[in-house]
């Protein structure tokens, strides 16, 4: 190889290594400063339409993101955060007034068709929580986690939550879980779920919320009874209500069986929902 040719090679090959380098550079300082590709868009503007859905936010350390809820939700981390309305009865103005870029909800919020709605007007909405269901409520945990940037948290309080409803020995004990001292969780609903994994029987006749006849509570031979705390007043506290005749007669009337608990410990699934399972095993004995 002639001495001109040589130096023309070496000449190229110092020109390749020099532009190799600063095509490395340019793409770490590239990369330094890129943002982290998401699974989903990252949202900041969150309507938690559902008290379950808000209290995950929290739970995950995302509040700062939620720029609207549920008007019955009452946990004091949301205290700022304005009610767009109550999740009965929702609708998707009131929802659109706080600018979301993202409307979170469960099976709880109606109607159903405000997700449709909300999404045919642009606005992202999920249902996270379709059905009342215990893998449900696990799954909208790590759902929620990955909409919030949160997806690992998202993931273990999952898990943790999976873990706690793990049933319970049984018991044996008979429960009625009413909203009034009428109407009864039956079979298929949050309630009989929750008594049959605190290791008791629901002793409800019925299928679904419903009221039970007073042949029916009298035939239930309950030895618990538990009422949603904010109808103490209509049936007349324990003492009143267990001096009714259907109720007197049972074990739950006759040893102090009576207790007033919040409505949301039994009548959905929420991440207090293993600690009611304790409460529930420990109170029959």
């Amino acid at each position: 190889m002639s001495s001109a040719l040589s130096k023309t090679v070496i000449t190229h090959a110092v020109i390749n290594k020099k532009l190799t380098s600063r095509a490395i550079s340019t793409a770490a300082i590239i990369g330094a400063f890129a943002v982290p590709s998401l699974s989903a868009q990252a949202y900041e503007r969150i309507v938690a339409m559902s008290p379950d859905v808000a209290d995950v936010v929290v739970a995950l350390g995302a509040t700062n993101k939620l720029v609207g809820k549920d008007a019955t939700n009452h946990n004091p981390a949301l205290k700022s955060v304005p009610a767009v309305g109550m999740h009965r009865n929702i609708t998707a103005e009131s929802v659109l007034a706080v600018k979301p870029d993202l409307v979170l909800g469960s099976y709880m919020v109606q109607p159903a068709s405000i997700y449709q709605r909300l999404n045919g007007l642009k606005v992202k909405a999920v249902n996270v929580a379709p059905k009342e269901e215990v893998s449900t409520f696990a799954n909208s945990i790590k759902s929620i986690g990955s909409y919030v940037d949160k997806k690992s948290e998202g993931s273990q309080l999952a898990k943790r939550w999976n873990t706690g409803m793990s049933p319970m020995a049984k018991t044996g004990k008979r429960y009625l879980l009413s909203y009034d001292g009428r109407i009864v969780a039956g079979k298929g609903t949050v309630g009989d779920e929750l008594i049959r994994r605190a290791g008791g029987i629901n002793a409800a006749n019925v299928s679904g919320l419903k009221p039970m006849s007073r042949e029916g509570w009298l035939a239930a031979k309950p030895d618990v009874i538990i009422i949603a705390d904010h109808n103490q007043a209509v049936v007349g506290g324990v003492s009143k209500f267990s001096k009714r005749p259907e109720v007197a007669a049972s074990a739950a009337g006759k040893k102090g069986g009576v207790h007033f608990w919040p409505a949301d410990d039994f009548l959905r699934y929420g991440l207090h929902s293993p600690d009611v399972l304790k409460k529930l095993n420990a109170v029959a004995k």
